[in-house]
């Protein structure tokens, strides 16, 4: 049955195929030229289609030797200078006893006992103030938004309790900083020192009568990059009153979804501030913040070269349709050569991207690009109408869209602008063209 039907395939192909061939020869006896016509720009279209496919295999290639090599990099950044910190929030507990039932291994006979435990107390108040200055990290040509923290939490405690009461806080030093220092701990006021070894967290123990209370203020200094997080999720502690403010110089930065979403923010060019404000809160989410910094582009010439095959066909219909009413006749073989010549760009960069800047990479493979182009339809000597269609398409869908791309909120809105002026350009200088005769 599986034979029958792959002969039948199989003969429909054949079927297909010459019925192709018997009209195509016949088409070609009839009309001779529009067979040229046709075949030269299937021809075409095939140049572009092969170097569309080169443009997102470049394109790939870039974005994963830039993923590798900023992973590599980060690896290092971390290691040497600090990672995401992640400072968790303090806890608070109280002593309480339970009894406790256990078996009596001599005599069988199940019996109580009092079990010392301890139990979560929530907080009078939280308040968080955040200070980080953006300390760039280089690898290579490659940056990373290392800064330095400045951590302040004031933390008061309260005896809940209708009686006097043993309370314990516990507050671990942050993880994945770099250098921790001048670690410093007020209690009402004044510096705590009976807690002799920081290294393993801060603990402080005391009584507290019924409603009274003690205000702890923790200070340090701490190296990270990327990102920071104080994790109120993983605990969730209950605050009567949470207040959370961070100042930072990074002008970009994101709050990720699964965090805690600020009050109030204000932000600009050279300044950050966000704040937190919360009353009898307990919650799952995290305070958490993300940084970016502007200068790694190496996303930025991938997405580029994704768009090529866009490019190339904006160019190409552009150079078309301006070359075809005033007869500028080229042959599939010069087509060939002036897509290389704007290929070139794309070549050309994906090597000096890596070793110089994104800016004066970019800039030098399009100068490169344009004059090698240029220089072609010059020797052509078509006419001065040919040059001047070639530098108008590269200039709009060369330059123009790599310009674009340095601006990602706009890149879309500056491409769609470049293509209704070239059209409006178009149409303008062809308006008087009568198409009959020209195909």
């Amino acid at each position: 049955m599986g034979a029958t039907a792959a002969g039948l395939i199989f003969l429909g192909f054949c079927l297909v195929l010459s019925s192709f061939i018997f009209i195509s020869i016949r088409l070609y006896t009839v009309h001779p030229d529009l067979v040229r016509k046709i075949s030269k720009y299937i021809l075409i279209a095939i140049f572009w289609l092969v170097f569309s496919v080169a443009g997102l295999v470049i394109g790939y290639r870039i974005d994963s030797r830039h993923t590798e090599t900023y992973s590599r990099g980060m690896k290092s950044v971390t290691e040497i200078w600090g990672g995401s910190i992640n400072q968790t929030p303090p806890s608070l507990t109280f002593d309480s006893t339970v009894k406790e039932e256990y078996e009596n291994k001599k005599t069988g006979e199940l019996m109580d006992k009092t079990v010392l435990v301890e139990k979560g107390l929530g907080f009078a108040s939280q308040d968080i103030i955040l200070k980080i200055k953006k300390n760039i990290r280089q690898k290579g040509l490659l940056l990373y938004p290392g800064y330095d923290l400045q951590f302040e939490g004031k933390y008061v405690i309260k005896n809940y309790l209708p009686k006097k009461n043993k309370i314990h806080f516990r507050m671990a030093l942050p993880s994945y900083a770099g250098n921790i220092t001048n670690v410093s701990i007020l209690l009402n006021g004044k510096d705590y020192k009976e807690d002799t070894n920081l290294a393993d967290g801060i603990d402080w123990t005391g009584e507290l009568e019924a409603d009274e209370e003690k205000e702890i203020v923790i200070t340090y200094r701490a190296q990270g990059s990327s990102s920071f997080q104080y994790s109120l999720g993983a605990e969730k502690i209950e605050m009567k009153q949470f207040h959370a403010l961070i100042e930072s110089d990074f002008e970009n930065y994101d709050i990720p979804d699964y965090a805690m979403a600020p009050s109030k923010a204000e932000s600009d060019a050279n300044f950050s501030k966000l704040e937190w404000v919360g009353e009898n809160i307990i919650t799952g989410q995290n305070l958490s913040i993300e940084f970016e910094i502007k200068g790694n582009y190496g996303k930025l010439a991938s997405k580029l070269f994704f768009y090529s095959p866009i490019s190339l066909a904006l160019f190409l219909a552009l150079l078309l349709l301006l070359a075809i009413p005033n007869r500028v006749q080229l042959h599939p073989m010069n087509y060939l050569f002036i897509i290389i010549s704007y290929f070139i760009f794309y070549l050309l960069g994906s090597y000096l991207v890596t070793f110089l800047d994104i800016v004066p990479g970019l800039l030098l493979s399009l100068l490169v690009s344009t004059l090698i182009l240029l220089q072609y339809t010059i020797a052509l000597k078509k006419g001065k109408e040919i040059v001047r269609y070639n530098l108008l398409s590269t200039l709009i869908f060369q330059w123009l869209f790599s310009i674009a791309f340095f601006f990602p909120e706009y890149t879309g809105l500056f491409i769609t602008l470049a293509t209704i002026g070239s059209f409006i350009y178009l149409s303008r200088v062809t308006a008087e063209i009568d198409w009959e005769d020209k195909f």
